[in-house]
């Protein structure tokens, strides 16, 4: 994480704020007030919790997260690996927006007891601190209702991702969330244009660019083509299966797997010396000329370390 700023560790999360994002936090404080410093403080604390959500959970189910780093859009759990498991992936996507939820939650009775009409109390002039209130109730359920859009992979998509991999078909179902996803971005591009808000057509170029990186990683971990029925043409499996067969799946988004061609990767296919009269590969690992092919590519394979 080149240029970054380490800022510690919770729960033995390190959580880091590259300096550009700081410079332009910093710029949007100087051109729009103390009032929206204190506002964006606050929309990056709840990010954060939204963030130690994911991570938390995650870390009940034996997945290592390596850190939480905010940049300008929002903030990204990195994690060492994400098993194709609809349980799993289902409940490391849904903490996040209950997090905020349950925030909200808690914040909703101090703001419907305050002083003054929802009004003055949203717009802070129902007293001392009632704006703040107002806004962090506002913040929380949009933060929890924006990331529940089935856009992969953002939460919602993850969601939908899960419930459609139930039957164990974890291509066809990233396949079907990313279809999903790529409408719910021309939305956002639509919607950016109309009210011309400039974030949202940021935002759906990522869940574009993201997803179908996502797309492509998961079809060549399965041993296809990374451009679906064109592995048709190559034959049964296609010519990625004795590279990438023995690969685990990995999430590529808003939390992300970091080890997605780490040989040590703890579930992939272990490696074993081959017998004196073995073929190199017998199509449950990885021969020592495969991985050559792949460093070509990919850099060095031995000996990767997470950050």
């Amino acid at each position: 994480m080149n240029g970054s700023l380490y800022l510690g560790r919770i729960f033995g999360i390190h959580i880091r704020v590259p300096v550009l994002f700081l410079m332009m936090m910093a710029a949007i404080v100087l051109f729009m007030g103390a009032n929206m410093a204190l506002t964006m403080m606050m929309l990056f604390g709840l990010v954060l919790l939204h963030e130690l959500g994911h991570s938390l959970v995650a870390q009940h189910f034996g997945i290592r997260v390596l850190d939480i780093t905010f940049w300008p859009l929002g903030g990204m759990a990195r994690m060492s690996e994400i098993p194709e498991d609809s349980r799993v992936e289902g409940w490391i996507a849904i903490a996040g927006p209950l997090v905020n939820f349950a925030l909200a939650a808690l914040a909703l009775p101090f703001f419907l007891l305050g002083n003054g009409s929802g009004t003055e109390r949203l717009l802070g002039t129902g007293g001392i601190g009632a704006g703040y209130l107002g806004q962090f109730l506002v913040l929380n359920l949009m933060l929890g209702t924006f990331n529940l859009l089935p856009a992969f992979p953002m939460d919602g998509g993850r969601v939908l991702r899960a419930i459609l991999g139930r039957n164990g078909d974890w291509v066809g179902a990233t396949e079907k969330a990313v279809k999903v996803s790529r409408y719910m971005a021309l939305l956002m591009v639509f919607a950016g244009i109309a009210t011309f808000n400039c974030f949202l057509p940021l935002i759906a170029f990522f869940v574009w660019s993201v997803g179908a990186r996502e797309l492509f990683a998961v079809r060549m971990r399965h041993g296809l083509s990374p451009f679906g029925k064109v592995s048709v043409a190559f034959g049964q499996g296609g010519p990625f299966a004795s590279i990438f067969g023995p690969m685990h799946a990995a999430g590529q988004s808003h939390y992300r797997d970091e080890r997605l061609f780490d040989g040590a990767h703890p579930a992939a296919a272990p490696r074993r010396p081959a017998e004196p009269d073995a073929p190199p590969s017998d199509g449950h690992g990885i021969s020592d000329e495969e991985i050559e092919r792949m460093e070509r590519f990919r850099g060095s394979l031995r000996g990767f370390g997470e950050d």
